[in-house]
């Protein structure tokens, strides 16, 4: 991990605003924000598909069509698209992500100086792994080994937590 953040660089140059967040604790922040943004965004962008006509949104009655009518109907559903305003939602989709992706690259070339930043880099890493591993036994996706790795992690940074919750409440 240490050699692929000292070797490792972002593919283009970050906004001056983000380059000067050094703090893990501030980074993890602003990643959080931007992910409730993002979730909104396809809150938003589902909403407004729903609201699109039935042809827009059957890619199945395409089966038997010519070509011509396929692409008169993909042509017609990119119409839709935009004057729904789903266009400008997939462009803020895009640059939200790109700041994630951005700040998460400067997360990974800054070190923790504290355990407040390894807890909030703990508590961002465990946010990304319950999005992405199925951990309903009866989901078809369900992988045992994948759910045990996201409930380590999620003990640990609850453990983690419960320290430093502990160590605030006997200084304070």
């Amino acid at each position: 991990m240490t050699q692929l953040a000292e070797t490792w660089s972002p593919p283009h140059r970050l906004p001056d605003t983000v380059s000067v967040i050094a703090n893990s604790v501030l980074l993890s922040h602003r990643i959080r924000d931007l992910q409730r943004r993002r979730q909104a965004l396809l809150a938003q962008q589902d909403q407004l598909r729903a609201q699109l006509p039935d042809w827009a949104v059957e890619p199945l009655r395409l089966v038997g069509m010519t070509n011509d009518e396929i692409r008169s109907l993909v042509n017609d559903w990119s119409a839709a698209e935009t004057e729904a305003g789903l266009d400008d939602i997939e462009q803020r989709l895009d640059d939200v992500d790109n700041q994630i992706e951005d700040l998460e690259n400067l997360l990974v070339k800054t070190p923790s100086g504290s355990l407040d930043d390894i807890q909030s880099v703990l508590g961002l890493a465990v946010s990304r792994f319950r999005e992405i591993i199925v951990s309903d036994p009866d989901d078809v996706f369900y992988d045992h080994g994948e759910a045990r790795l996201l409930c380590l992690l999620e003990r640990v940074h609850d453990d983690l937590c419960s320290i430093l919750q502990r160590e605030r409440l006997n200084v304070g």
